[in-house]
């Protein structure tokens, strides 16, 4: 009972820490730095990691069965990919999840990127209106290494 407690003190604190504390506790927890997300992400998986230390993790051999299933799981082990040439032929889809959303462009006639309906000249132009700022398209599609 003692250390549930201990957990809730902590968990309330993470609550009521702002960004630099919240990334500066996930690096000490993690022992990596996180990447952009949300104040309320960051507060969900310094929990989590919380509650693994407090009561302990997942066991290696669940962790083990896990990941035969997954294995064994054509849907778990999907792999989007795409070569470079596939920039160039009419009717290609290329895909890239960002920030938790897929996106879709197809490869148009005469050098067209088609997004959302709308025509671009450039895979660059598509990946700025989908992120907002300014990007190498082929990289951002995963089509350039």
């Amino acid at each position: 009972m003692q250390s549930e407690q201990m957990l809730r003190q902590q968990a309330d604190a993470v609550n009521h820490k702002n960004m630099k504390e919240l990334y500066e506790q996930f690096q000490e927890l993690y022992g990596f730095s996180c990447g952009d997300t949300s104040p309320r992400n960051l507060r969900k998986r310094i929990i989590y990691r919380l509650q693994e230390i407090y009561f302990g993790g997942v066991e290696p051999n669940d962790m083990d069965i896990l990941d035969d299933i997954a294995d064994k799981d054509p849907l778990a082990n999907l792999k989007i990919v795409a070569s470079k040439r596939a920039t160039k032929v009419t009717g290609t889809k290329l895909y890239r999840i960002w920030k938790g959303k897929q996106y879709e462009v197809t490869v148009g006639k005469n050098g067209k990127y088609i997004y959302n309906g709308e025509a671009f000249k450039s895979l660059s132009a598509v990946a700025g209106k989908i992120t907002g700022t300014k990007w190498n398209g082929k990289v951002f599609f995963g089509v350039k290494s």
